[in-house]
């Protein structure tokens, strides 16, 4: 009988250590739902908050492929060269008395640019002219006298000819005086000046520096391999640097023999420029076209991602990034020919693509993701979904009062089985009753945290005046303000910044379990 008695009581201890694990767990369940209330929402919705956090969508930017034309060229680089830049020299000696241009000036063939001193070539000229009229009168003579058969005509011909040798001395002097008149050879640009008043310069002296602009040359030397696609007349693509600006230039000559120690082919480029904005000197890229594609695929190489396999693109689909392996055609400037791989319209992201994995979530920067606009929670609403935090504390005590009733009935009901157990059983229900009621007034603060919708709607100044209630939210806006000069201007990039940091304040109200 005793060994009955003592199963009997083992056997009731069982029971109770049972019940009061039991209550453990629902105080554990009822702490859980409460705290879960406390931050405004519904059982099970943490796991769900954790899971968004990890998931969140990456800002990328996209741009939709399209169709245009795309040239297959020759690049090569070389400096521009005036058709004509030649020295203007003094053709005589002379003091400079005026320079009647300055540099940059435009001139006609033939204009003056300077004059010299003339009062010594003048004189020189009258004294020419003077002997030559002397000998003209005494040849003028010595031909009558001939006619007249009074003088010999060894004697006549030495007359005649010292008179032709005063005209020529007296063209000399005035050719002398006219190149006192410093002229320019051709059309073209004062590109410097080598004199100034007062200078003493002779013949052969350097006085100018002139070019011919138009057209300007570059001359580029072609690999032999590839001077077979070269023709004249083929059109060339001229870029300088510090401009944005393309010129247009044609093959002018083509040279007829191969550099033996390069393996090139020197090409004369001819280049038009009307408006004047290029100069001999500078530096440019020479794009010689071989080929034109027209109405291709075409996409920026920014928006590729070099692999071993080959080049791939990320595609957006629907808040998806889908990796696309290309083939790639010809390449010009900032775009490529896509010959298989993409479809018109498809849309290409082209910023935030590198270290995506194929089936990432992002979505388009500055624009509000779907799922901030249920999630965000008002400032108005939060301090309603704080409310929740009495009844689950109200719960959770309630729960640990009938707990310890039940476990209190339970060890005493050692004069039966039956007895202990109803009794911890009703303790266990009041427990979980208790916390239940506590996590249904925890979830009454529900409504107010969905006032972020209200927010959503609101306009941006209403906005603001809810959310800079937190200290935390105004510091974070003002710093992002002096970060970026044109956030202050623009109305989407600062209703975007503040439903994030709506959503960052209900991760952190909602991040994990109070220790």
């Amino acid at each position: 009988m005793f060994k009955r008695f003592g199963l009997r009581k083992l056997a009731c201890w069982s029971v109770a250590l049972a019940m009061v694990g039991t209550f453990a767990c629902g105080g554990e369940e009822a702490e859980e739902s409460a705290d879960q209330n406390q931050r405004g929402g519904r059982p099970g919705m943490g796991g769900m908050g954790g899971a968004a956090r990890t998931g969140a969508s990456i800002p990328v930017e996209v741009k939709t492929v399209d169709r245009g034309n795309i040239a297959a060229t020759l690049l090569t680089y070389t400096s521009l060269e005036a058709e004509r830049h030649v020295d203007v020299v003094s053709r005589t000696q002379g003091l400079v008395e005026t320079i009647l241009v300055e540099e940059g000036d435009r001139v006609q063939e033939g204009q003056p640019l300077a004059q010299l001193d003339t009062d010594a070539l003048e004189l020189t000229l009258q004294e020419r002219e003077v002997n030559m009229n002397s000998l003209e009168s005494n040849y003028n003579r010595s031909r009558e006298l001939l006619e007249q058969e009074l003088l010999s005509s060894q004697e006549f011909e030495q007359t005649k000819f010292q008179y032709e040798a005063a005209q020529t001395q007296y063209e000399s002097a005035k050719l002398q005086l006219a190149y006192a008149t410093v002229r320019s050879p051709f059309a073209g640009i004062i590109t410097e000046l080598l004199i100034e008043v007062g200078n003493l310069v002779n013949a052969n002296d350097a006085v100018f520096r002139t070019a011919d602009l138009d057209p300007l040359l570059a001359r580029i030397f072609v690999p032999e391999k590839d001077i077979g696609q070269v023709r004249p007349g083929q059109s060339v693509r001229i870029n300088v640097e510090g401009s944005d600006q393309t010129h247009t230039g044609r093959v002018a000559l083509i040279s007829p023999i191969v550099d033996p120690q390069s393996g090139t082919v020197k090409v004369t480029v001819e280049i038009r420029d009307r408006a004047g904005t290029l100069r001999p000197g500078m530096f440019t890229t020479v794009n010689l076209v071989i080929a034109i594609h027209e109405d291709v695929l075409q996409v920026e190489k920014k928006a590729l991602v070099a692999e071993a396999e080959g080049s791939y693109a990320f595609l957006f689909q629907d808040g998806t990034a889908e990796k696309r392996l290309l083939e790639i055609g010809i390449a010009e400037g900032d775009y490529v020919e896509v010959l298989s791989g993409l479809s018109d319209g498809d849309s290409i992201i082209t910023v935030g693509q590198e270290g995506l994995r194929n089936g990432a979530p992002v979505r388009i920067a500055g624009q509000v993701p779907p799922a901030a606009e249920g999630m965000a929670d008002g400032m108005d609403g939060a301090p309603a979904g704080m409310g929740g935090r009495p009844g689950g504390t109200d719960g959770r005590a309630a729960g640990t009062d009938g707990g310890t009733g039940g476990r209190a009935t339970g060890m005493g009901g050692s004069s039966g089985e039956s007895a202990g157990t109803p009794a911890a059983q009703d303790g266990n229900a009041g427990a979980r009753g208790a916390a239940m009621g506590g996590a249904g007034e925890g979830a009454g603060g529900r409504p107010g945290g969905m006032g972020g919708n209200r927010m959503m709607a609101m306009d941006l100044d209403q906005m603001k005046e809810r959310m800079f209630q937190n200290p935390q939210i105004k510091a974070a806006y003002d710093k992002q303000v002096e970060e970026d000069p044109g956030f202050a201007g623009d109305e989407e990039k600062q209703r975007a910044f503040l439903i994030q940091q709506m959503r960052q304040m209900r991760a952190q109200r909602g991040g994990g379990r109070p220790q």
